[in-house]
């Protein structure tokens, strides 16, 4: 039976640690957080005598080392800016890690080769976005000979939208994630970077209010798969009720979330930190507040002489039963389902492996079902034709 850490006990965390503790696969969970009150909320909510918590500062390298011996697998559930601090310590300690963050990890570089080196497992990225769509998008990528279109949309939203902006922080920090800028897509062949919150177009789902997608994103192993795969066609998309990016726009073009510095009354601001502080009040997810998270994979190509489309379409609610997120769902669970194999010894391949190059084959489908046992359902649909 294995041994789970789980560090950060904030949004994610505590349904990691539950998932793990409820598992007949694992005898023994830590939690560890710096917060006092954090602990003893995630205590209550896991409500198992195989969970501990732990007071740790995460930024002391050596206390966190010390922390992570004898761990078959650390999953870290902090902020993404000490994903790599994390792994620096894993492979002193031997520790296996699985990250719900990726987007602080090199695609490539010395770091592969040392964690390998050090005779670890690390697996980034692995929560809901990035995380289960690029492996929904490499599971339909394998079903055939040549990949066309990648495409996906996903977005944590509030189930009850309220003004300004209809939107709540389901997913921790405290600001909101405007980034305005350039993102890298693939069109027409070749990687080229298109405005973020461009191509809006509407997505609907049953019984909720319209909403819309725009492209957002960053360098990603899905992105560098595509790549590899020679797709024509590769978008990335975050959804949000319709009528965010037109208030964004406005936003934009007044200078309010602008991040260059101006000065005021004699002191010089960044006016998107200066936002960020003054909306945080309006968008914080407060106890009581529910969400919902939709995701879209849409995956064309061929096998042999027919054309395959392949879609994935989940749309997941606010457990009222558990009281958990259902961004804690869609992610924590995902992390912690991927924790035990790791643990177990189902994956045994030492090094940076991003989920969507290791969850293949009967890991795929274990993860789907074990979802599915836990209330997050995603719908595959496989259409077939003959190419002409």
């Amino acid at each position: 039976m294995s041994k789970i850490l789980v560090l950060g006990c904030g949004l994610m965390g505590p349904t990691v640690a539950r998932d793990c503790a409820e598992s007949d696969e694992v005898a023994r969970v830590v939690g560890c957080d710096i917060d006092p009150e954090r602990l003893k909320k995630c205590s209550e909510f896991v409500g198992s005598p195989k969970f501990e918590a732990a007071k740790l500062d995460i930024t002391d390298h050596e206390a966190l080392v010390e922390r992570m011996r004898g761990f078959d697998v650390a999953v870290n559930a902090t902020s993404s800016r000490f994903s790599l601090s994390v792994v620096e310590a894993a492979m002193e300690a031997g520790t296996n890690v699985v990250d719900l963050s990726g987007g602080r990890y090199p695609h490539e570089g010395e770091l592969y080769a040392r964690v390998e080196e050090a005779g670890i497992t690390v697996i980034p990225g692995c929560g809901v976005d990035p995380g289960l769509i690029d492996i929904l998008s490499g599971h339909g990528m394998d079903m055939m000979d040549e990949v066309d279109e990648v495409y996906f949309a996903c977005g944590g939203l509030p189930r009850d939208p309220e003004p300004p902006f209809d939107y709540k922080i389901v997913f921790g920090g405290k600001a909101m994630p405007i980034r305005p800028g350039k993102v890298p897509m693939i069109l027409d062949g070749k990687l080229v970077e298109v405005d973020r919150y461009d191509a809006l177009e509407p997505i609907c789902v049953e019984g909720l209010k319209e909403m819309e997608a725009f492209y957002d994103g960053y360098p990603s192993s899905l992105l560098k798969l595509c790549l590899e795969r020679g797709v024509k066609t590769f978008t990335g998309k975050t959804i949000r009720y319709a009528g965010f990016v037109k208030k964004l726009m406005f936003l934009l073009e007044c200078g309010i979330i602008s991040r260059e510095p101006i000065t005021f009354q004699g002191r010089e601001i960044v006016p998107l930190e200066f936002f960020n502080t003054l909306i945080y009040p309006k968008v914080k997810f407060e106890e009581g507040d529910k969400d919902i998270t939709v995701l879209k994979v849409r995956v064309k190509g061929r096998k042999g002489d027919a054309e395959l489309c392949v879609n994935y379409d989940m749309v997941d609610y606010y457990d009222e039963e558990k009281g958990i997120t259902s961004m804690a769902k869609t992610t924590g669970y995902t992390a912690a389902i991927v924790a035990r194999m790791v643990a177990r010894g189902a994956i045994t391949e030492k090094g940076i492996k991003w989920p969507v190059r290791i969850i293949k084959g009967k890991l795929f489908d274990e993860l789907l079902s074990s979802l599915g046992e836990r209330g997050v359902h995603v719908t595959e649909t496989v259409t077939k034709s003959s190419a002409l």
